[in-house]
């Protein structure tokens, strides 16, 4: 299963690498698809790659990355654990928004991690993965931090790391909704393991023997009648 998923999460990985589906290809010194594992039962997906992304070919790996890093640990998660990419591969010049053409270019690739990895949990890291994943659901202003439900999946959208690096103060919101991220996971949890704890067998004391019912006795055996006595006095003729 394992190595299944992570063969099929390398081949898009593959496509991603040599994409061309859109301008971004041009500039970019690398794509960058993603990592973790291939069966991470927490996805984050961020917006697109910047500036130390394109070079190491890697998702938050610059100093959004040390935030996000950051943020995961204050509530007990290893980075190594969670699977991370972005919308869109390929780096924007400039680090400017990504285009609502770009996004569609990519969005196949994201389908298709999403379904190969079936996380169980989605962190949505700033409003343009909000608007790819979850259209129509309102602005990250009025989600950040409240928990989405669609199906069997948890979406939590979160202000993107950066965001904290040039407004400070959307750091101690990010850390509030990361806290909540943590109720979330555990209340998550203790549901998955009720079926599990319901299918359970439950011990029970042995059953009584049933009952032994009385045998009835075999009827008698009919015992053929005697022949009847000769006539006395006379001698037993023969008939041939």
């Amino acid at each position: 299963m394992q190595s299944g998923a992570a063969d099929a999460l390398a081949v898009v990985h593959e496509h991603i690498l040599v994409c061309t589906d859109c301008p971004l290809h041009l500039k970019r010194t690398q794509a960058v698809p993603g990592t973790g594992p291939a069966r991470a039962r927490i996805m984050a997906v961020g917006e697109g790659p910047g500036e130390t992304e394109d070079r190491l070919g890697r998702p938050f790996v610059g100093a959004a990355g040390n935030v996000l890093t950051k943020l995961l640990e204050s509530i007990g998660l290893r980075r190594d654990d969670i699977y991370i990419t972005n919308v869109v591969k390929c780096r924007p010049p400039g680090n400017r928004d990504p285009e609502p053409a770009e996004m569609e270019a990519c969005s196949h690739f994201l389908d298709a991690q999403i379904e190969i990895i079936r996380p169980a949990v989605i962190l949505i890291l700033g409003r343009h993965a909000l608007a790819r994943l979850l259209p129509g659901a309102g602005g990250i202003s009025g989600l950040h931090g409240r928990r989405v439900v669609r199906g069997d999946r948890l979406y939590v959208p979160l202000y993107h790391p950066a965001a904290a690096l040039y407004q400070g103060s959307l750091m101690r919101t990010l850390e509030d909704d990361m806290g909540k991220v943590r109720g979330y996971l555990d209340e998550a949890e203790a549901r998955r393991r009720q079926p599990a704890q319901a299918a359970a067998p439950v011990e029970r004391a042995p059953a009584s023997p049933p009952a032994t019912l009385p045998v009835a006795p075999p009827p008698p055996t009919p015992v053929d009648p005697a022949p009847p006595p000769e006539p006395p006095g006379r001698d037993q003729l023969s008939l041939f």
